[in-house]
């Protein structure tokens, strides 16, 4: 069983499509980073 799960998820900074469909599963003691075009 994951400890965070996200699925199909999109966001927008105006017009920008930023997450397009995104899907994560964290599971206990993993280290998960996103890093955007600004880094």
């Amino acid at each position: 069983m994951a400890l965070l799960e996200l699925q199909d998820v999109h966001t927008y900074y105006g017009n920008i499509h930023a997450l397009k469909g995104i899907t994560v599963s964290v599971e206990k003691g993993e280290i998960v980073t996103l890093i955007g075009s600004n880094g």
